[in-house]
C-alpha cells in the first residue's frame, strides 16, 4: 500500500470571538481558520466578509464619503438575507451598492462572500480582486481570494496570494498556514516545511498547522518526524481518527507493524465504518503473520465496500494462504469482473485454477494475462506447461521460447522445451534443451533423470550413466532412477550389477510387480531358472490377474 497522509477531519478546538475592533479581524479570523475546521473556516470568512462594514461605529471610516442613507439601508437588507441564505437577494442587494460605491473595497468583499457562497466562483474572484486592488494592503482579502482560488484548483494563482498576505503581515505567523498547505499540495515540501514550522514555533498546540508538518514530513519520507507530530496531536486529542490512521501509515513505512496495528485498532474504535482502516490492518496483520485475522479485516473492509478489486485481490491472496483455494478462486475472479485489466489477479486465478486441476480455465486466464501484458513471462511459461500436458506440443514449445525470450536464465524453461522435444520424440534436440537447462538448474534431480533416460534411447551409455548417478547424487531414494540405473547396468551386459539394484528397490517396495517381473527376467536372462520361477510365483500370488 502506498503510504501517505489521509486527509480526513482536521483536529483541535477553538474559540469564536465578537469583533468590536477592525484592526483585530485578520487575527482572529486567522486563529479559528486554524481551530475551527474549512467549513467552518469558509462560513466564518464569508460572515465577516459581509459584515465587515458593521464591524465598527463608524463603518464609513475608510470611505471617501459616508454611505448615503439609502444605500446603507440596501447593504443592510443584503446582510440580512445573507443571515437568512436568501442568496439570490443578497447578491442582488449588494450589487445595487456596488454600482454606486465602486471605490468602497468592503462592499466588494461582501458582494465577492456572497457570491461564492451562492457557487459563483469566477465572479467572485473578480470581486475580491476589485477589492484588492482598492486595498492593496488588504492581507485578509488575499487571504480570502487564495482560498477560492485554491477550491478552483488554480493553487499557483492562490500561492501568489498568500504569499502576498505574508509579505503584507510578516509579523503575523499564521498568515503563513495556509500558505504552508497551499505548498504541500503542490508538493514543495521543503517550502511548506518551512512556512509550516514558523507557524508551530509561535503556536505550539496549532494542532492543524502539527497535522499538516506530519503530513509534509510523511510525503517527504520522513516518518519518524511524522510521527512524532502526530503523536503530539494525539496527546491532546485522543480520539482524532484520522490522526490515528495518518500515524499508522507511517509507523508501516517504518516497519514498526506493531505500533501500526495498535493505532489502526484505537482507529476503529472511534470509526468502524471507514474500510481503508481495516484494510491497511489486514496489511499490518500479514507482516506479522497473522493471516487469518487479516482475512477478517479484509472481508469486513469488503462489506461495508464491495467494489475495490484489489481489495478482493489481496482477500484472495490471503485465502490462497490459508490454502482455502475455491474461497480465493472466487475473490479472484470477483477481482476480474470488477476490473479486467488487473493482470496481477487474472495470473492469481489462472494459478490456482491450474494448481487444482482446472487446466482449461487456467489457460483462459493465461491467455487474458498475455492479453494484457504480453511480456509476462510467467504467463508463457505455465501456459506452455498446460499445453504440454494437453498434447499440443507446438504451442507449448512456442510458449517456453517465448519465456526465454523475456528471461533467457529459466531453466525451467529450457528443461520443459526439453520434456516436449523428447513428447515429439527428437531425442537429439531434448539433450541439448535439458542441458542448456541443467546448466541453469543444476540441483534439479527429475531433469538429470530425464536426460539420463533420453540418453539411454540414444544408447549414449557414459553420457547416461553420468546424468543417471548426478540424479541418485540428488535424490537417493528416487525409485525411477534407480530402475534406469538398473536397466542401463543392463544394457551394459552386467545383468549381475542390475539385479543387484532391483533387489535394492525391491527391498524398499516389495509389492512392485513391474519391478518383481524385471527380476524375474532379469534371472532368466541369467539363466537361474529356479530364482526366476519363484520370482514369478511371487508375481502370480501378488496379482492374480498377471
Amino acid at each position: 500500500m502506498r503510504s501517505g497522509a489521509i486527509k480526513f477531519g482536521l483536529c483541535g478546538t477553538g474559540k469564536f470571538f465578537f469583533i468590536e475592533n477592525p484592526s483585530l479581524i485578520m487575527k482572529a479570523v486567522l486563529f479559528i481558520s486554524i481551530d475551527q475546521g474549512e467549513l467552518k473556516l469558509k462560513r466564518l470568512i464569508l460572515a465577516l466578509a459581509v459584515t465587515l462594514p458593521l464591524l465598527s461605529s463608524a463603518p464609513r471610516a475608510l470611505a471617501a464619503e459616508p454611505m448615503p442613507k439609502a444605500l446603507l439601508d440596501r447593504y443592510n437588507q443584503g446582510v440580512t438575507y445573507f443571515k437568512m441564505g436568501d442568496l439570490d437577494r443578497a447578491i442582488d442587494a449588494f450589487k445595487t451598492v456596488a454600482l454606486s460605491q465602486q471605490s468602497d473595497p468592503l462592499i466588494h468583499l461582501s458582494l465577492a462572500a456572497a457570491l461564492q457562497q451562492h457557487g459563483d466562483a469566477e465572479d467572485a474572484i473578480a470581486e475580491y480582486r476589485r477589492a484588492i486592488a482598492l486595498r492593496p494592503y488588504d492581507s485578509f482579502a488575499c487571504q480570502s481570494l487564495g482560498l477560492i482560488l485554491q477550491s478552483q484548483g488554480q493553487l499557483d494563482e492562490a500561492i501568489n496570494e498568500y504569499s502576498q498576505s505574508v509579505r503584507l503581515r510578516p509579523d503575523t505567523p499564521l498568515m503563513r498556514l495556509n500558505l504552508g498547505i497551499a505548498l504541500r499540495i503542490k508538493g514543495d515540501l521543503a517550502g511548506a516545511i518551512r512556512e509550516l514550522k514558523q507557524v508551530i514555533a509561535a503556536y505550539p498546540d496549532n494542532l492543524k498547522a502539527r497535522a499538516q508538518l506530519a503530513a509534509a514530513y510523511q510525503d517527504k519520507g520522513e516518518n519518524q518526524l511524522a510521527s512524532n507530530e502526530y503523536r503530539y496531536i494525539l496527546a491532546h486529542d485522543p480520539n482524532n481518527f484520522s490522526i490515528h490512521y495518518n500515524l499508522a501509515s507511517a509507523l508501516m513505512a517504518l516497519k514498526d507493524y506493531e505500533g501500526a496495528v495498535g493505532e489502526l485498532r484505537r482507529a476503529i474504535t472511534i470509526d468502524g465504518k471507514v474500510p481503508e482502516v481495516r484494510v491497511m490492518l489486514a496489511t499490518a496483520l500479514t507482516t506479522r503473520g497473522a493471516v487469518a485475522e487479516a482475512a477478517t479485516q479484509l472481508q469486513q473492509a469488503i462489506s461495508l465496500k464491495s467494489d475495490r478489486s484489489d481489495w478482493h485481490a489481496q482477500l484472495g491472496d490471503l485465502l490462497s494462504r490459508q490454502k482455502d483455494y475455491r474461497a480465493a478462486i472466487e475473490e479472484y475472479r470477483l477481482s476480474q469482473r470488477l476490473n479486467p485489466k488487473d493482470a496481477d489477479s487474472a495470473y492469481s486465478l489462472g494459478y490456482l485454477l491450474q494448481l487444482t486441476g482446472d487446466v482449461t480455465g487456467a489457460a483462459g486466464s493465461y491467455e487474458h494475462v498475455l492479453s494484457l501484458n504480453p511480456k509476462n513471462a510467467n504467463a508463457h511459461y505455465n501456459l506452455g506447461i498446460i499445453r504440454q500436458k494437453q498434447n499440443d506440443l507446438k504451442d507449448a514449445e512456442a510458449e517456453f521460447k517465448e519465456a526465454l525470450a523475456l528471461n533467457p536464465n529459466d531453466g525451467q524453461a529450457y528443461i520443459n522445451l526439453g520434456r516436449t522435444a523428447v513428447l515429439k520424440g527428437e531425442l537429439e534436440q531434448a539433450v541439448s534443451w535439458y542441458r542448456q537447462g541443467l546448466s541453469l538448474e543444476s540441483n534439479d534431480a527429475a531433469a538429470y533423470l530425464e536426460l539420463g533416460n533420453a540418453l539411454l534411447r540414444l544408447k549414449d551409455k557414459p553420457g547416461a550413466r553420468s546424468a543417471l548417478e548426478t540424479a541418485l547424487t540428488l535424490s537417493p531414494d528416487n525409485k525411477q532412477a534407480q530402475l534406469s540405473m538398473a536397466h542401463l547396468t543392463a544394457d551394459e551386459g552386467n545383468l549381475a550389477g542390475a539385479e543387484k539394484l532391483l533387489r535394492q528397490i525391491l527391498e524398499k517396495d516389495p509389492s512392485d510387480c513391474k519391478v518383481m517381473e524385471e527380476l524375474a527376467d532379469n534371472l532368466d536372462a541369467q539363466q537361474k531358472t529356479e530364482e526366476a520361477i519363484a520370482v514369478y510365483q511371487q508375481i502370480v500370488q501378488a496379482n492374480p490377474r498377471s
